[in-house]
């Protein structure tokens, strides 16, 4: 048997007073006299015996009342084979990450349960063990051992993030500052969502370390949040509506009816919808935006859903001035297709410049540049044109009839261009509408109206993922590259050798293209787990100056990188919070960008026993809980095995009842 809290044995020397007091008071003598003492002796021996065995008993249940209450703050207990010692350090991660707002029980979140829990830990060992917590923020508080007293503070002071770790990261985290053999007891509490805790097996962690997981069960996973949105549109032309839609995703098993979705443009609202989702389904929300929206606008979508309220507002922006920056490289001064198509200056800042005339800092300026028709490329304008496409550029690439294949071939990644064996025209196949390419380009999706003839003039292999393609599988329009790239076509546009751009599938083609190459700014959200934000800046005056982004009082230095006229941003994600911040340059604002947490944090799926198990593998357990007085049971019973102070407590009562009634009735 061993004590929890040793010290107050010294307790045992207040055994002495009550004998110190019986002796003194068996020591007094007390005359009383009689007529006739002859009479009494008999009587008076008796009385004498009877009561020194009453003072006796009373002494003893007197000794026995204060040994048993001295153990019982002692608290004793019969050692566990997991017995953890009074010198032991714990590691504990407590995840609040903004899913752990959910109810576990009726007004009770997952995350107040688990603070709970971290302080019923810090109550069942000893005043001298020490803890390291560990937060999803990762700062430098958690990285040193801490007493019971500042991790009570400490949990009085905590708060819910949108940081997202995955496993992997926090068993990284867990293992600084500890030492290497040492034994750890690691409690981590949890609510171990599907779409944010990982999947690899956890290799990191040493069979030291002693994982005692603590999953974090939710009432119900039940949530609404937005999924994405987008524009019919996202370039206003006149005096046209802006329709938005808003994709709605509902996590869960109950139904949402009659979710009421409204929408703020600069904190007006600008139109409401009413939207029923079935369980695990998604709903896209339309509205018609007839707010004059020139310039910069910050916009919000709100709802209300209970008792997950962290993913109620979604912040976008939309700019209603800005536009895209195409540039033309074509052979001669002549009007092109290419021209007619983004001549409408509402939307694209179009230039069109002869290979001959070509301003060659046009280039990093734009955002799209089409080369058009040329015979031949020169070393010049390839070193150009391969800069800006390294710099994650966009280049739509239309062939001449007659041009130079090896020029061609030393564009970046199209070195797999050849020349085509025929010229004999041939019908291209219906769009893959299922490509991410054509979504939500096209109202009504006919795989069997009349597709336009080309006579290709150049080829390249089999491309599965060509964004439209003849019918014997050749491509004729493909993109190589990833982070921009280039557009091939396979075809001239000219009358003779395609009536591709005569169809009424070029336009919307040539749109997307342009949208997809729209710098950043045009990007109407972010989420904050994005990696990076790439942007265009014209004339930088000092590369000594930063980009910040600022709200309010708060000041973010992001770490950046300058390439030309780009900027590439990563994506402060520990820090940021939902919202807007203005971008700003040397204290000037260049723009609005809009955060949101992402979507994957909505989601409210959690791993199961078998998920955890394989996992963490061996070297954990899981615990079973549902409330703190169960998780304090399963970790007395565990680490600091069978208690017996609440048997102390009782037979410390049954001895002062004892004396109670000897004191009472016994003569």
């Amino acid at each position: 048997m061993n004590f929890l809290y040793p010290q107050f044995l010294y307790g045992l020397f207040a055994l002495a007073i009550p004998i110190i007091i019986h002796l003194f008071n068996f020591r007094r003598t007390k005359k009383v006299y009689f007529s006739n003492t002859q009479f009494l002796k008999k009587v008076k021996d008796a009385s004498s015996a009877k009561r020194k065995l009453k003072h006796y008993l009373i002494l003893a249940s007197r000794l026995f009342f204060i040994f048993f209450l001295v153990i019982a703050f002692a608290q004793p207990f019969v050692p566990s084979d997991d017995e953890v010692s009074a010198s032991s350090q714990t590691l504990i991660y407590l995840d609040n990450s903004l899913s752990m707002s959910n109810e576990i029980t009726e007004n009770i979140s997952a995350f107040e349960e688990a603070l709970s829990y971290v302080n019923t830990l810090t109550d069942i060992y000893p005043a001298t063990h020490e803890y390291k917590v560990l937060t999803n923020d990762f700062n430098a508080n958690s990285s040193g051992f801490k007493s019971k007293t500042d991790i009570d503070d400490f949990t009085t002071e905590v708060k819910m993030n949108g940081i997202t770790r995955t496993i992997e990261e926090v068993a990284n985290r867990l293992k600084i500052d500890t030492e290497k053999g040492k034994d750890y007891e690691v409690f981590w509490l949890s609510d171990f969502q599907s779409s944010t805790a990982g999947t690899e097996a956890l290799q990191q962690l040493d069979s030291n370390f002693n994982i005692n997981l603590i999953p974090l069960q939710f009432q119900s996973i039940s949530n609404v949040y937005v999924d994405s949105l987008y524009l019919d549109n996202p370039f206003l032309i006149g005096d046209e509506k802006l329709k938005l839609n808003v994709v709605l995703r509902n996590i869960g098993t109950k139904e949402a009816n009659d979710l009421i979705v409204k929408v703020f443009v600069d904190d007006v609202q600008a139109a409401t919808a009413s939207v029923n989702l079935s369980p695990n389904g998604k709903e896209t929300a339309t509205f018609d935006l007839a707010f004059n929206l020139e310039g910069e606008n910050k916009c919000r979508i709100s709802f209300e859903d209970f008792p997950v309220t962290f993913d109620n507002d979604f912040y976008f922006t939309i700019n209603g001035s800005q536009k895209i920056n195409i540039l033309e490289i074509k052979a001669d001064q002549k009007v092109s297709r290419i021209q007619r198509v983004f001549g409408n200056e509402t939307i694209f800042n179009f230039k069109s410049s002869s290979y001959a005339n070509l301003d060659y800092n046009l280039i990093p300026e734009s955002d799209l540049v089409v080369v058009n028709g040329l015979d031949q490329i020169d070393a010049s304008l390839i070193g150009a044109l391969n800069q800006f496409l390294n710099n994650y550029g966009n280049v739509v690439f239309i062939p001449s009839s007659s041009g130079n294949v090896d020029d061609y071939r030393q564009l970046l990644n199209m070195n797999r261009v050849t020349k085509s064996d025929s010229l004999a025209k041939m019908t291209l196949a219906a769009p893959n509408f299922a490509d991410p390419f054509y979504e939500n380009v096209f109202e009504e999706k006919n795989p069997n109206f009349a597709m336009p003839e080309a006579s290709p003039v150049l080829k390249w292999g089999a491309d599965r993922t060509a964004l439209l393609q003849f019918r014997n599988g050749q491509p004729f329009l493909s993109k190589f590259g990833s982070q921009g790239g280039v557009y091939v076509f396979a075809s001239p546009l000219s009358d003779a050798y395609s009536s591709f751009q005569a169809h009424a599938l070029f336009v919307p083609v040539m749109y997307r293209i342009a949208v997809s190459s729209a710098s950043t700014e045009n990007q109407l959200y972010h989420f904050i787990d994005e990696p990076s934000i790439i942007f265009k800046a014209d004339t930088l005056n000092n590369l000594d100056d930063v980009f910040k982004l600022v709200r309010d009082d708060e000041e973010i230095i992001p770490l950046q990188r300058i390439s030309g006229n780009n900027v590439y941003m990563d994506v402060p994600k520990f820090v940021l919070s939902s919202g807007f911040y203005d971008l700003t340059y040397r204290g000037e604002k260049m723009g609005t960008l809009a955060f949101n947490n992402s979507p994957s944090e909505s989601d409210l799926r959690q791993f199961d026993a078998a998920n955890l198990t394989s996992v963490f593998g061996g070297n954990s357990a899981i615990l079973d809980v549902s409330n703190k007085d169960q998780f304090r049971a399963e970790l007395e019973s565990k680490y600091i095995g069978q208690p017996l102070w609440k048997y102390a407590v009782i037979l410390a009562l049954i001895f002062l009842f004892i004396e109670v009634l000897l004191v009472r009735f016994m003569p």
